[in-house]
C-alpha cells in the first residue's frame, strides 16, 4: 500500500478545497516546492500533484510549478487537472512526471482514452470522482449520468490498471472514509484501487489497510496535523 501526500496547486500555490468547492481555499504555503520539500523531509516516496487551475479550466496551467518540485525532490509524482489532450501529457513526461491521471477524459471520450492507453500503457490511472452518487468531472464543477461501479468495470476492461477513488463530499472535511463504497470497488474490479477523501487518522488509515486498498491520498489531514506523515508511512509497503 502506498501512501501518498496530495499537493494541490491554484494560482501557483499549494491550497487545500473544502469538498472541491474553488471558493474555499485555504492558502497553506505560497511555493509548493516546500511543502513538496516538506513531505520528502518526512519520508515520502510519492506525490500526489494536482493543477486546480488546470482542471478547472481544461489546460495545462502550473506546469513550471509542477516541473520545480519534481526537479527539487526527485519523488516518484503522479499528476492530474486539465491533461486532456496527448501533447499536454507529453508536455508532463518530459518534465519527470511518473504517471498521468485522467478524469474527465475518462468519463466523456473513452476513445481517447484509448488512446492515451494505447500510448502510455501503465503510467494511466483513472480518477472516479463521485458526488451525489454521480461521477464529477471538469474539476469536479459539473456532473456526469455514470456511477462508480459500472464505469470501474468500464475502465478495467479498457486496460488501465490503477483507479482513484475519491469521495468529494468528504474530501477535506476531515470526516472518514466511505468504507461502504471502497468495499464494493474492490469487489468489484481486480485493478489496483487508491483512496481519497476524508482519511483524518491512523485508525482509519490500519482499516483501509485491512480493506486491501492499494494506496491512500492523503490531504487536509497532514496540513491540519490530524495524521502524522512519519507515522502513516508505517503502514505503507
Amino acid at each position: 500500500m502506498k501512501i501518498l501526500p496530495a499537493v494541490d496547486i491554484k494560482n501557483g500555490k499549494c491550497v487545500r478545497l473544502t469538498q472541491g468547492d474553488y471558493s474555499r481555499e485555504t492558502i497553506y504555503e505560497n511555493d509548493p516546492v516546500i511543502i513538496a520539500k516538506k513531505w520528502q523531509s518526512q519520508g515520502a516516496k510519492d506525490l500526489h500533484i494536482i493543477d486546480l487551475d488546470g482542471a478547472r479550466e481544461g489546460k495545462t496551467i502550473n506546469l513550471k510549478v509542477i516541473a520545480d518540485i519534481i526537479e527539487d525532490t526527485g519523488l516518484t509524482v503522479q499528476v492530474g487537472g486539465g491533461i486532456r489532450t496527448i501533447k499536454s501529457a507529453q508536455k508532463y513526461f518530459e518534465i519527470g512526471m511518473s504517471r498521468l491521471i485522467l478524469g474527465t477524459v475518462a468519463i466523456d471520450n473513452q476513445e481517447l482514452l484509448k488512446e492515451f492507453i494505447d500510448k502510455f500503457g501503465e503510467k494511466i490511472i483513472v480518477s472516479l470522482d463521485v458526488k451525489n452518487k454521480k461521477l464529477a468531472k471538469k474539476g469536479w464543477i459539473n456532473l456526469s449520468n455514470d456511477e462508480l461501479i459500472p464505469k470501474a468495470k468500464e475502465i478495467e476492461q479498457l486496460g488501465v490498471n490503477t483507479i482513484i477513488y475519491t469521495d468529494t463530499n468528504r474530501d477535506g472535511m476531515l470526516t472518514e472514509p466511505n468504507y461502504r463504497n471502497i468495499v464494493g470497488l474492490k469487489k468489484a474490479v481486480k485493478i489496483n484501487v487508491v483512496i481519497a477523501g476524508g482519511v483524518t487518522n491512523i485508525d482509519q488509515v490500519a482499516i483501509l489497510k485491512r480493506l486491501k486498498v492499494d494506496g491512500i491520498i492523503i490531504g487536509k489531514a497532514l496540513y491540519e496535523g490530524s495524521i502524522n506523515l512519519e507515522e502513516v508511512l508505517k503502514y505503507a509497503d
